[in-house]
């Protein structure tokens, strides 16, 4: 009698397990194939570069209209890392990409302003003024932060400017020598340019080459430094 209780008591936990564990098997299939409720630490800002150099050109392009004389030649510099004279893909791609906006808007990007014509396109227009394209940048934390201008070149007056930022994310991250520059690191203070450092100051920061007249403009000068 007592052994017929006993397997009896076995016989009911036994089946009580497996109820328990069909329960837990079906509950458990109801998150199968589902998303994680939660999302991703740190969503990375993919924005095209290509599009916020646009919308900056456009903004210098608006400036030029209202200043710069018609038939203007305009000559293009390497945008610089700021305190470094290290010249790295980023700055190749980010001048490309705003002398071709501006050149789209319909001003003069040339190679060479010492063979352009200076005549003035009619006798009521003021005559063509030599200019210049530069810009530098520094690199943050999380966005990468531009300035550029378009200066004459007989007295360095600015005559378009716009500042703006791209992100640091993977694409833009590869065009920038981080990892195997130890001098390329982010800027913890990015409310401005890095500040000078004795190695930086005893390298050159533009080879920008003055005109006949050895006139250089003073922006170009300042946003290299």
């Amino acid at each position: 009698m007592k052994g017929r209780k006993t397997s009896l008591i076995i016989a009911l936990a036994a089946l009580l397990a497996l109820g328990a564990c069909s329960g837990f098997q079906d509950r458990t299939l109801d998150y199968l194939g589902k998303r994680p409720t939660t999302g991703p630490f740190f969503e990375e800002d993919n924005t095209p570069m290509v599009e916020l150099n646009y919308a900056a050109a456009d903004r210098i392009s608006d400036q030029l209209s209202e200043r710069l004389p018609l038939g203007s030649p305009i000559t293009v510099t390497m945008f610089r890392l700021r305190s470094n004279p290290i010249q790295t893909d980023f700055a190749k791609i980010l001048t490309e990409q705003m002398a071709s906006r501006i050149a789209q808007q319909g001003f003069a990007i040339v190679a060479d302003s010492s063979r352009f014509p200076m005549a003035p396109v009619a006798k009521d227009i003021a005559p063509p003024e030599k200019c210049v394209l530069a810009g530098a940048y520094s690199v943050g934390k999380t966005k990468i932060f531009i300035t550029a201008a378009v200066t004459t070149i007989s007295d360095g007056e600015i005559l378009g400017s716009w500042d703006w930022a791209v992100p640091l994310n993977s694409k833009t991250r590869s065009l920038l020598p981080i990892k195997e520059d130890p001098f390329i690191t982010p800027m913890v203070n990015t409310s401005g340019p890095m500040e000078k450092s004795d190695s930086a100051s005893a390298h050159p920061q533009s080879d920008y080459i003055p005109d006949e007249f050895n006139n250089q403009p003073s922006f170009e000068q300042d946003i290299m430094n």
